[in-house]
């Protein structure tokens, strides 16, 4: 009999070892440690996406600066007509043919007169009716130019097709500028033209022929003077500042 309670009690033992398990699971049965970093959390996946969208931003913000240092500030071309001072403004308009069409181009008294020509002196009284020229300064919204300098070049060659404004990131024999599409064009010196005054990082205008091989030999060069008239060399790096004095000397 007595055995008989001793092997009860054992029973009840064992039934209430294993409802006080049903009951209260060691902590591993129902949490495995590998559980918890299964997959991200939604803050992990929050802070993810603000990141993406911060280099998003970023990289689309770089490409506008670049776009705003290479904005073409210059029309090259063949003067049409040329009309007198308007009374309201005090400027003077001068009409451009150039590759793309006619341009306008608005001069005042503080529009700066330089000759690449074999003309010694000019101004815009001489200024005449078929002239080649460079405008440069700064372009409105309805696409009017206000020339800050008039360059008067020599008569362009009927093979002249070509004119880009951009920043040289090589220089050697060749020299390669970046285009404010951000497009990489080769310049070779043509006969009259050569590289002397021109630097690593400067902005400059060239014209001339594109090739076969897609590679521009230039016919007119202008390096665009750094901390000048033009807003885009502002921004330029600091390696390009020997290029200041030179154009000045011209």
């Amino acid at each position: 009999m007595k055995g008989f309670r001793v092997q009860g009690l054992g029973i009840l033992f064992a039934i209430f070892c294993l409802i006080f398990a049903f009951l209260y699971p060691l902590p591993y049965t129902l949490y495995p440690g590998y559980a918890a970093d299964s997959t991200p959390s939604a803050s992990v996946k929050a802070k993810l996406d603000i990141l993406k969208q911060e280099i998003a931003s970023k990289a689309a913000k770089l490409k506008s600066e670049i776009n705003q240092k290479l904005q073409n500030k210059a029309y090259i071309g063949t003067v049409k007509t040329k009309s007198d001072e308007h009374s309201s403004t005090g400027f003077k308009t001068i009409t451009l043919a150039v590759s793309s069409g006619l341009k306008l181009v608005t001069v005042n008294q503080d529009t700066i007169y330089e000759t690449k020509s074999k003309r010694s002196k000019f101004s815009l009284k001489s200024l005449a009716e078929e002239d080649y020229v460079a405008a440069l300064g700064d372009v409105d919204e309805i696409g009017t130019l206000i020339a800050k300098k008039i360059i008067l070049q020599p008569d362009p060659t009927k093979d002249v097709t070509s004119v880009f404004w951009g920043q040289v990131i090589s220089l050697s024999e060749k020299l390669v500028i970046k285009t404010k599409d951000l497009k990489n064009i080769t310049v070779t010196a043509g006969d009259n033209t050569n590289f002397s005054d021109v630097k690593l990082n400067d902005f400059i205008i060239v014209t001339g022929v594109v090739n076969d091989s897609q590679i521009l030999k230039a016919d007119f060069i202008y390096v665009i003077p750094q901390g000048g008239f033009l807003k885009t060399k502002k921004t330029a790096t600091p390696s390009a500042t020997p290029a200041s004095s030179s154009a000045k000397k011209k």
